[in-house]
């Protein structure tokens, strides 16, 4: 009997579309003539493995998914096999993550629901879905990442098209020690990266829609690729790769993500460009191992990224270790609409600079709103405020600067540009705006040759007016900042300015109009003696005291302290330090913190305030410190009543909750923002009702978010907590609202 099914796939033949799709002459195997359901429930893995098996052993030809549900685990993939999903056609993965298998050596990490390792001449296409269906993995990395959608291990001459990736356990495509891959049409939505790739040559990535809950693009050692004519769409980095020779052209980078990011819960798009150094760690087969070199990106328009630029190997960034350096990147005709207060950021380690950074008609529209001051105590990071509101740059040999246009749509005072140790700065019909309070186009540190429109500047003299110290005490090894205000006096260009602070020596070079006046700040400086400092800056001096460190010691009472991951907890006079550790980014999947806290020290209509520091200048994504309140604090994982109100390092405040009873963080407000340093937070109860305030100088508070907690007991334990993060709390207090 001829049936529907065999007369489409009789029709197909005849029109020669089975050649022309699927291969001349090759074999088209049907996963359903070898027993697969297709109905959604039904497990399919045995069925499809089947038809892949038969589909090698006749030499290659295409295993055929008509339209259905496929219910599977891991789909093994072998030489000159096509999996071609028709349009209708859902591989769904399996539940069970028994069902799944490994593509390196055993680690549960490269589980995934297509596997080819080591296979040659292999694809995944067509027009259907492979739907990672979030099978998660409490034993996995973050105690939550499953199996990946598409696995391709050291194999040749593979490719993905056409097909759509849906919420992966992880990454929806990955590939390890490849050779020759192409890439074309591929969406991919939800999950954590969209493509990533190491130690990949030779690979063309075209005409993708990727709309990831981490890095779209992400990967290192990249050598000859491509990436072309795609849309980026990311809540966390559109591109963040390492490698030589890659060209990013005519893509479009959007945010906020899409899809909430998996692990730290937020949207916003973090950087539209970052590179991820190439490690000396790693083993790589088939890319050369080297630095990061020749990447070019070209022709891009971004939307509403955090920071447009994000180029970092030195130690605070991630994956700094055993880097390999960055020598060429080029950027040409690039525009970025909606950057928010992070500038354009590079730094390299003073031990290994990067060559050659090179940004060819860049034009980027910042939201401005900041101050020099706001830089205070902030790290460095795609989140942070700092010196500059368009670009911040150190320690490169040469920096090109070539019809660039920065702009900014509120008030900025800062400069458009900070460079510390540049050795050549050329910039061409550079524009950048001067703000009426006097903030200048360029300040500098160790800044060697620097040529305006072809011509070599000369340094220019300034007069200096005052020193302005800082207002609240300053103790040995702590940050503290102070003003210098200078005026040029003579003809326009790059100043010099030398700051005596004690032994230690402050350059700052500061680009002035004819008889124009600035203020320099010089921020996150450290004096690790205490006694009288004197402070010279020309004609200029001033005293500073700086007082000796209270010693720490283990909390007493009213506090106890409660530690389930490793770190440190000390008490200095009337503020409390937290260092803490943690095995996972977010306390949703593994409650873990260090805490100092009052046991049943809050009453059922209370407030808790406390100002919060960062010595340390941590900036990052991960961490969290605040306050916390909860019916028993040494019980995580149990107790109920469960409220944090509490700051990333350079990610804003938020409130999160206990919804569900279960002991664990479960809601949240929206993880979006910046943190200023310092800050205060103020967590109100009344009853079951929770309301959560921020504040940067303790007197207006804007609220974070109200929830009502069901459990609270009449009295909660309250205190402060830090989490994959370090900071000091001063003030802490509790008072009763009755």
């Amino acid at each position: 009997m001829l049936t529907v099914r065999r007369l489409s796939l009789l029709i197909l033949c005849l029109l020669g579309v089975q050649e022309l799709v699927f291969g001349q002459g090759r074999p088209l195997f049907d996963v359903k003539q070898f027993g697969a359901a297709g109905n959604g429930v039904a497990l399919d893995t045995a069925s499809i493995n089947r038809a892949v098996d038969a589909c090698a052993a006749a030499g290659g030809g295409t295993v055929y998914f008509p339209a259905g549900t496929y219910l599977s685990g891991t789909v093994r993939l072998k030489d000159n096999v096509t999996l071609w999903l028709d349009s209708g056609a859902v591989l769904l993965g399996a539940k069970d993550l028994r069902q799944y298998e490994t593509g390196v050596k055993g680690d549960a990490w490269y589980a995934a629901l297509i596997l080819g390792k080591q296979t040659h001449n292999a694809a995944v296409m067509g027009h259907g879905i492979i739907d990672g269906n979030q099978v998660f993995n409490p034993d996995g990395e973050e105690h939550m990442r499953g199996p990946h959608g598409v696995l391709f291990y050291d194999s040749q001459d593979v490719s993905v098209q056409g097909i759509t990736v849906k919420d992966a356990g992880n990454y929806a495509v990955i590939l390890r020690s490849c050779l020759r891959v192409k890439i074309d049409g591929l969406t991919v939505k939800g999950g954590w990266d969209g493509i990533n790739m190491h130690d990949v040559k030779d690979a063309t990535i075209a005409n993708c829609h990727l709309f990831t809950g981490d890095d779209s693009l992400a990967g290192a050692y990249w050598e000859n690729v491509t990436v072309t004519n795609s849309i980026l769409n990311s809540s966390a980095n559109a591109i963040r790769v390492g490698g030589r020779n890659v060209l990013f052209d005519n893509c479009v980078i959007y945010g906020p993500g899409e899809s909430v990011h998996r692990t730290s819960l937020r949207h916003n798009t973090e950087s539209g460009f970052q590179i991820l150094p190439n490690s000396a760690s790693e083993k790589n087969k088939y890319a050369a191992k080297g630095p990061v070199d020749n990447m070019v990106l070209s022709n891009i328009t971004m939307v509403n990224v955090v920071s447009p630029i994000f180029i970092a190997y030195s130690n605070d960034a991630p994956y700094s270790r055993n880097n390999l350096g960055v020598g060429r990147i080029i950027v040409n005709n690039l525009t970025v609409l909606q950057a928010q207060e992070t500038p354009i950021y590079i730094s390299a380690p003073p031990n290994d600079p990067a060559e050659s950074v090179i940004l060819n008609n860049v034009r980027v529209s910042y939201e401005g709103g900041a101050t020099e001051s706001e830089a205070e105590q902030q790290g460095f990071s795609p989140y942070s405020v700092l010196q500059s509101f368009a670009l911040y740059c150190r320690n490169v040999r040469h920096l090109e600067l070539h019809d660039v246009r920065m702009s900014v749509q509120k008030k900025d005072t800062r400069p458009a540009l900070f460079v510390k140790n540049v050795g050549t700065l050329e910039m061409d019909r550079f524009q950048g705006p001067k703000t009426s309070a006097g903030a200048d186009t360029l300040q500098a540190s160790a800044l060697g040759h620097v040529f305006a429109d072809g011509e070599e500047v000369k340094p220019a003299s300034v007069i200096v007016r005052s020193i302005e110290l800082p207002s609240s005490q300053v103790y040995a090894g702590q940050p503290f900042s102070f003003t210098v205000t200078v005026q040029d006096a003579g003809s326009s260009g790059l100043a010099p300015i030398s700051v005596q602070l004690g032994d230690q020596k402050l350059s700052r070079s500061v680009w002035l109009r004819s008889g124009e006046i600035a203020r320099l700040y010089f921020i996150n400086v450290r004096h690790n003696e205490p006694g009288q400092l004197q402070v010279r800056a020309g004609d200029i001096s001033r005293q500073l005291s700086v007082l000796e460190k209270v010693g720490g010691h283990a909390v007493g009472l009213p506090y106890r302290e409660f530690r389930n991951i490793a770190g440190e907890v000390l008490q200095f006079g009337g503020s409390i330090y937290i260092r803490a550790q943690g095995d996972n980014p977010v306390m949703q999947y593994g409650d873990q913190y260090i805490t100092a806290y009052v046991k049943h020290g809050l009453p059922r209509d209370g407030v808790i305030i406390t100002k919060v520091d960062n010595p340390d200048l941590r900036s990052s994504w991960v961490g969290r410190a605040g306050i916390m309140v909860r019916n028993d604090i040494s019980k995580p994982g149990q107790s109920t009543g469960y409220v944090v109100l509490d700051s990333s390092p350079s990610n804003g405040s938020y409130l999160e909750w206990d919804a569900d009873r279960n002991g664990t963080l479960d809601q949240h407000t929206e993880f979006e923002g910046q943190t200023l340093w310092p800050h205060w937070l103020k967590l109100e109860r009344h009853g079951t009702d929770f309301a959560g305030y921020s504040s940067v100088d303790g007197q207006t508070w804007s609220k974070v978010g109200e929830v009502n907690v069901p459990g609270a007991g009449e009295l909660e334990d309250a205190g402060v907590f830090a989490y994959r993060d370090s900071a000091q709390f001063e003030n802490f207090r509790i008072q009763s609202n009755k």
